[in-house]
């Protein structure tokens, strides 16, 4: 809520989506505020009651918020993820295979305009992170409390 209330001082545009899958057939995008959605309290109890659901099968989610932001005029389109571990699904989606599956959406995603950024607090992130991301564009947050205090930091790093 800490970053909203920033970009609604900055009147900055927004949207926050959240997804889960189950397999290659049930790859589900939860809408928590679109774009053209003013913030609200009905957002904010969206976002407080906001939580885990199934596997984290990222390769989906980021393929659709990218088609979404090609409508969207900008001058930066920012896609940021935050996400608590490797890709992976209750299938066989996981390893080299999911990595490398999320890895070419965000090479998709680059392509057509958009500067994907993930934040997890995922322990053993640096062994996948910068090989889908890049080396710059994914933090690790150990200690999840420091989040809230972080996040003008890195919203202020992203758009300048």
């Amino acid at each position: 809520m800490l970053i909203c209330e920033a970009m609604e001082t900055l009147n900055d545009r927004y949207g926050i989506h959240g997804f889960s899958g189950m397999r290659r057939l049930r790859c589900e995008l939860f809408p928590v505020k679109r774009l053209d959605e003013r913030y609200s309290q009905q957002v904010r109890q969206r976002i407080g009651s906001m939580g885990p659901r199934e596997y984290t099968r990222m390769a989906p989610a980021i393929r659709h918020m990218t088609s979404v932001f090609a409508g969207v005029e900008a001058k930066i389109r920012l896609l940021i993820v935050l996400s608590d571990g490797k890709p992976e699904d209750y299938d066989d989606y996981k390893g080299e295979y999911a990595i490398e599956d999320t890895r070419h959406a965000l090479l998709e995603a680059k392509a057509r305009g958009v500067h994907p950024f993930c934040i997890t607090i995922d322990r053993t992130a640096h062994e996948y992170m910068a090989h889908m991301y890049g080396a710059v564009n994914y933090i690790f947050v150990d200690e999840i409390r420091r989040l809230p205090e972080r996040m003008p930091e890195i919203y202020r790093t992203l758009t300048t």
